[in-house]
């Protein structure tokens, strides 16, 4: 297993969610809305905390800050559609548009990562790195899975700004 993997398969747990939420749009009850959005936004709050936490870090590294703070404003902006989507009726027609830009995000965002920042980076980690960096994400997922207080709405997806410092 790659140190890349539990990303990309996040990557499609999420995009799993979102198309479940997009088939119940004709027939699902609000409630059950509700629950899948709040299951979509748990994985993508740990999601984003594996990548704030481990991904940006080594990103900024190689490529520079400016760099790591382009994704990181993924990130940003994913939180923006979250918050819009918790106010807004799961019937109304906005609801449905922030789920789209939710989910086009969520998609391009997934791509530009496994065409090219995860082969950039496996290129310049030595094996020995890329085992830690497997295990420093496993370690996060757990923990963050087991029900760790970080994972609260009211929690910003980053942790730190990324600045030029």
């Amino acid at each position: 297993m790659g140190p890349f993997d539990i990303l990309a398969e996040q990557h499609r747990e999420l995009e799993e969610c979102i198309e479940a939420l997009e088939a119940d749009e004709s027939r699902g009850e609000p409630d059950t809305r509700r629950e899948r959005l709040e299951a979509l936004f748990a994985l993508l709050r740990v999601h984003a905390q594996l990548e704030e936490r481990h991904l940006y870090p080594l990103l900024a590294r190689v490529e520079g800050r400016a760099r790591a703070r382009e994704e990181a404003e993924d990130h940003l902006t994913l939180r923006e559609l979250m918050e819009e989507l918790e106010e807004l009726e799961p019937e109304a027609e906005e609801w449905w548009a922030r789920l789209t830009a939710l989910e086009d995000l969520v998609v391009a965002h997934a791509r530009q990562e496994e065409v090219e920042t995860f082969p950039l980076l496996l290129a310049i980690l030595e094996p020995g790195e890329q085992d830690e960096l497997r295990r420093a994400f496993s370690t996060l997922r757990e923990q963050l899975l087991s029900g760790a207080p970080s994972l609260s709405g009211n929690q910003p997806l980053l942790e730190e700004p990324l600045g030029d410092g």
